[in-house]
């Protein structure tokens, strides 16, 4: 059984401030760093951390960025095999941290619009049971007949609608991990325990919606009551990636036979520890790590 992520990857720089600019200022940064970025690579990473078969489907351009990314691609342990060369820039972010943790981020995501999965090729790999992981970057046609086709094979379909947009309204997927601020666009309600039962209504199975130092809260089924997973205090230097561990980590636990309230508990406490440490790649825990978690 694998999990197959189907996203974006991107080159991230990241600057660290003392705090965000405020429109119209100039600001200068305190360090520069580099690293490797897009949702669907950080999920990709966080879920091959847990210990599962992972296969990442995203697009690179064909420039010397591409190279660059195929290489920390493979530094991070997966594979770049299932990388699609498209017309268009490799995409890039750039990722503004301010003292506390507290981030912004601006990224060109024309690899992504541009990409078309090959969903012939990926579902020839992938077996009814597996999981297939996406997220909102790409073109909101291509992730709906992404998830109807993985579905129509038999795999259990995750999406983190991030980010938000009209696509996103209908969700027809049997789990939806959304932060505070994407559940209450998608609902309409400022409630976490509403937005829950708000999201299985729009079509998701279960649903989890994360709330950064507040753990997270998760509906396992419709006709279920909302469980609180509550997190200790960290001190956050950089909470860039957070949600992206904790999705992967998710889907990791879940593919290794947790129940959802479980494998939440193990992504919460994943989660932060990646927001103790700067960079986005750079802080997702270790595999020892999380195995260290599944255990406590």
């Amino acid at each position: 059984m694998a999990v197959h992520v189907v996203g974006n990857i991107c080159i991230d720089w990241r600057f660290a401030l003392p705090h965000l600019p405020r429109a119209g200022e100039t600001a200068n940064a305190d360090a520069l760093s580099f690293d490797l970025g897009g949702k669907g690579a950080l999920q990709a990473i966080a879920t091959a951390r847990t210990g599962a078969s992972v296969h990442l489907w995203a697009a690179v351009g064909e420039d010397a960025e591409a190279a660059t990314i195929r290489s920390l691609l493979e530094g991070a342990g997966l594979s770049a095999d299932r990388l699609t060369a498209v017309d268009a820039a490799t995409d890039r972010s750039v990722i503004l941290v301010e003292a506390g943790g507290e981030n912004a981020i601006v990224s060109a995501v024309a690899a992504a619009r541009a990409f078309r999965p090959a969903m012939a090729a990926l579902l020839m790999v992938a077996e009814p049971g597996d999981f297939l992981l996406m997220q909102n970057n790409l073109a909101p046609a291509v992730t709906e007949a992404a998830m109807a086709a993985a579905r129509a094979r038999g795999l259990k379909t995750v999406w983190n609608p991030s980010p938000v947009n009209a696509g996103a309204a209908r969700l027809n997927v049997d789990l939806a991990i959304v932060n505070r601020g994407e559940g209450e666009a998608l609902t309409g309600a400022t409630d976490p325990a509403a937005m829950l039962p708000g999201l299985c209504e729009r079509g998701a199975g279960a649903a989890i919606v994360t709330l950064g130092s507040g753990g997270a809260a998760v509906l396992a089924a419709a006709d279920r009551a909302p469980v609180m997973v509550p997190v200790a205090p960290v001190a956050a230097v950089d909470t860039s990636g957070a949600g992206d561990v904790f999705c992967g980590v998710v889907v990791g636990a879940l593919h290794a036979g947790r129940s959802l309230e479980d494998a939440a508990r193990i992504a919460t406490a994943a989660a932060r520890l990646c927001v103790t440490r700067p960079g986005t790649a750079a802080s997702i825990p270790t595999a020892a790590e999380i195995a260290a978690l599944t255990v406590k």
